[in-house]
């Protein structure tokens, strides 16, 4: 009951004084400040889709290479067992046997 009456004391008070005036600007900037947290959004948005797709491919170009000096867990790539053992990478087609 003692937080209700210094309540309604403090807004007596408040309406005995008169309302200031608000700028004219004052919209301007709400809008000015809605706007540049939504260019915020928007670039946090196009970096995370960003950082989305370069981990997609940098797994993708890994998971189509083989890794080099023999680091894989079989000896033949799966790619290689489902084409018979198949060479058909760029360089082995272009080399030429005499």
């Amino acid at each position: 009951m003692r937080d209700n009456q210094s309540l309604d004391a403090v807004l007596g008070s408040l309406s005995a004084t008169a309302a200031s005036e608000v700028p004219a600007d004052f919209m301007d900037g709400v809008w000015q400040r809605a706007g540049q947290l939504g260019e915020i959004a928007d670039r946090r948005r196009r970096a995370a889709l960003f950082a989305g797709l370069f981990v997609v491919g940098l797994g993708a170009g890994a998971g189509a290479s083989e890794w080099p000096g023999g680091f894989g867990a079989s000896p033949a790539p799966f790619g290689e067992s489902l084409i018979l053992g198949e060479q058909l990478s760029p360089s082995a087609l272009l080399h030429v046997e005499p």
